[in-house]
């Protein structure tokens, strides 16, 4: 066991709920908004994962096998161009209804503002399942590495397999899943200020954009990840983060225009 590689473990997971905590605290007093909006946030991307993920765990399965006579790599495609959909119409259409309907019968307003704080408290609150997922995996990783091994495991080729995997872990196999966790808290932000402007705006085309945008990012984050491995992943999603870093600016300021007319 390396100490090194739990200290990673655990700045990580710390990182990933103080983050988004803190920049939720930013938002908050700079703008003179309520908790509430960035509770909102978090709170309806637990609803909307209660009706996604169950979907998603019955029926990717079945169309991985139904797809693999076409070979691995179709079948990795067709799987990750569904994953992505699924997401992006459950995620930006949740966001959707959430905005048209709740905010106006709780009288939040359509802010610029206020879609920050929301973005930031759905993305955040992924961040923050996310860092429980790395703290068990770093309880996992003490358990299994540890002088002796803590768990007695049968004689089995695969078990023995994945203890050297575990052992073989270097602080930087950990911490590009903060990276991404920054990233990811981005693009949510995006889409959520595009979802903001198609209720505020009145175009369900910015709402079709931001699905498809979602549903990009995922399958190519799927896809890659099978077949060119984690770096080529986070390079690519890092690029899709500094787009939404830009439409952010960009639709912060329209916005700001529009309120001030």
């Amino acid at each position: 066991m390396d100490p090194l590689v739990v200290a990673t473990f655990a700045v990580v997971a710390l990182l990933e709920i103080i983050v988004p905590l803190a920049l939720g605290y930013w938002i908050v007093k700079k703008f003179g908004l309520s908790w509430r909006v960035f509770g909102l946030g978090a709170l309806f991307f637990i609803v909307v994962q209660v009706f996604h993920a169950p979907l998603v765990i019955l029926t990717q399965t079945p169309l991985y096998f139904a797809v693999l006579p076409f070979g691995t790599t179709a079948a990795v495609a067709v799987l990750a161009l569904y994953l992505g959909l699924m997401a992006g119409l459950f995620e930006e259409v949740g966001r959707y209804l959430v905005y048209r309907y709740l905010f106006r019968r709780q009288e939040i307003p359509l802010t610029r503002e206020n879609g920050l704080l929301f973005g930031t408290g759905w993305g955040g609150v992924e961040s923050m399942i996310v860092a429980l997922v790395v703290l068990a995996g770093m309880v996992s990783y003490i358990l299994l590495t540890g002088d002796g091994g803590a768990i007695p495991l049968p004689d089995d080729p695969l078990p023995q397999a994945e203890i050297e995997a575990l052992q073989a872990l270097t602080p930087l196999d950990i911490l590009p899943g903060l990276a991404e966790r920054m990233m990811t808290i981005t693009l949510h932000i995006a889409w959520s200020l595009m979802v903001l402007a198609a209720v505020v705006y009145g175009k369900k085309a910015l709402l079709a954009l931001a699905i498809l945008w979602h549903a990009a990012v995922d399958a190519a984050a799927v896809y890659l990840a099978q077949t060119q491995g984690i770096l080529v992943t986070e390079g690519v999603i890092f690029l899709f983060a500094v787009l939404a870093l830009a439409y952010i600016f960009w639709e912060w300021r329209r916005m700001g225009v529009r309120a001030a007319a």
